[in-house]
């Protein structure tokens, strides 16, 4: 493969017709790509699914729901696939799902290595662009866009981010017995073990449109209003720190 592509991974499946023109354009956009066939409990087999909900749930309080599960599963099909590449355990992979989208495709092209190289787990976006960086690590990487370690509790999101091979391995066993959503990764890895970055604001983000995974979401005024409490508060953290 050629060394100046992007290796990585979409999750995506051939049943989500309105998302393939988007899956089309990351291709585009993204040579090195490729298509990960997404796992659907509601419409497939999972072995031992209601025993995983049920575990879920004793684990945590809350069971995942069916599309949780499958993002979980989709997640560590990923991860089982970058540990078996033959690579040095730094090399670092994108994953996207199919409804992400890049909104400056040449600095992600230009600056992944860059910024790879300095972390084992990096979100290009994440918490609908509401993560926010340790003011004492925020570095410039161009005029528009900051890179630097995150605060753990705002990173959230499973819609663009990379691992090495280090880390799949890592994700892999901490993720061995269910328990949380795939995107919460807060809750179920040490950051004194991976090095973790972000860039803000987001270079790959969410499409707009329907879940595929089932959440109930809180109402736009709500959810704005939760949004702007969180963010005023988790500014000041990051402001002395």
């Amino acid at each position: 493969m050629n060394a100046n592509l992007i290796q990585g991974f979409i999750i995506t499946a051939s049943h989500e017709k309105n998302r393939l023109a988007n899956v089309q354009q990351l291709q585009l956009q993204l040579p090195g790509i490729q298509l990960i066939e997404a796992i659907y409990p509601s419409k497939q087999k999972v072995p031992f699914i209601q025993r995983l909900v049920k575990k879920s749930e004793e684990r945590t309080g809350r069971a995942l729901n069916l599309g949780e599960i499958g993002v979980l599963l989709s997640n560590r099909k990923i991860w089982h696939i970058i540990t078996k590449t033959d690579v040095p355990d730094a090399t670092s992979f994108l994953i996207l799902e199919s409804d992400s989208v890049l909104n400056d495709p040449d600095v992600l092209k230009k600056k992944f290595n860059l910024l790879t190289a300095q972390y084992d787990l990096f979100f290009w976006g994440g918490w609908m662009g509401h993560i926010q960086l340790l003011r004492s690590t925020r570095k410039k990487l161009t005029s528009s866009f900051n890179y630097g370690t995150p605060y753990i509790k705002t990173i959230c999101s499973g819609y663009g981010y990379s691992i090495n091979k280090k880390t799949a391995k890592y994700l892999l066993q901490q993720t061995k017995q269910i328990a949380y959503p795939v995107d919460e990764f807060k809750k179920y890895i040490n950051p004194n073990l991976l090095k973790i970055g972000a860039v803000v604001p987001e270079l790959i983000a969410q499409g707009i449109g329907d879940s595929t995974i089932g959440h109930n979401g809180l109402s736009p005024v709500k959810e704005k209003i939760w949004f702007l409490l969180l963010d005023i508060r988790n500014y000041f953290i990051c402001l002395f720190n």
